[in-house]
């Protein structure tokens, strides 16, 4: 990813980012220097200083009655994220609320291949909870995956400070480190009291959503957001805990 696209993903689109480069690197120009410099047409210009100015992100002076622009300090793009993440942790229970009151069907997500791991990985590193629940063997979940991308989600789980509740199976063990249970790994573990003979599903549920991971000879994913199925299960889950066996 570079710059420009990297500037995009905090609100400034090509030519915003493009223009506002060029100011960091000329220090200061005219609107004539930046649409030369940057080959836009001059109302083009005229409407990217505008957006920058009413983000801070320039300055304009005056120089012998002629208008010149200025780039203020990059600082203004963390000040301005750091003000839309105070506003958004404002407005977010408000939001939940009315989104947890409101009627709603269950919405069904399908996926296929390894692109639905990753989806689910990704809902997982960003559980409201804090913590997720977890049926399945760790074989399927290895070889559904690869090792670099395993290892990767664990240390963003770990420095996130999520914890993982899992029931497994001993028959689809692997002896991995950072699979093991215990509060360095933020896990904990539980087995099944009997094995399951045949690959099954690693079930995960986590923020009023259940998703379904197949064992690799299926080779799908589902997530179903429903508040009640995710209800029933946990309370199914619960259930499976008390009689599963601690390591």
């Amino acid at each position: 990813m570079n710059i420009i696209d990297q500037l995009e993903t905090l609100g400034l689109n090509g030519r915003q980012a493009k223009v506002y480069l060029t100011l960091l690197q000329l220090g200061s120009a005219s609107a004539i220097e930046i649409a030369k410099a940057t080959r836009f047409k001059h109302p083009t210009v005229y409407d990217v200083l505008d957006v920058l100015k009413e983000r801070r992100l320039i300055s304009e002076t005056s120089e012998n009655g002629r208008k010149r622009f200025s780039a203020e300090d990059p600082d203004h793009l963390r000040l301005a994220e750091e003000e839309r993440r105070r506003t958004l942790e404002e407005l977010l229970p408000d939001l939940q609320a009315l989104y947890g009151g409101g009627k709603r069907r269950p919405r069904v997500r399908v996926y296929l291949g390894s692109e639905g791991m990753e989806v689910v990985d990704e809902e997982l590193l960003n559980v409201r909870s804090g913590e997720y629940f977890y049926f399945g063997g760790v074989r399927e979940m290895i070889q559904n995956s690869s090792e670099e991308h395993l290892n990767d989600y664990y240390r963003k789980r770990i420095s996130r400070g999520i914890w993982s509740n899992a029931i497994r199976i001993r028959g689809a063990e692997d002896e991995l480190e950072y699979m093991r249970g215990g509060e360095r790994n933020l896990r904990r573990v539980r087995y099944l009291p009997k094995p399951i003979l045949e690959n099954s599903a690693g079930l995960y549920l986590y923020d009023d959503r259940v998703a379904v991971i197949s064992a690799r000879k299926e080779n799908y994913a589902m997530i179903i957001e429903s508040r009640e199925l995710s209800l029933l299960l946990k309370t199914i889950w619960n259930c499976m805990w008390e009689i599963a066996v601690e390591p």
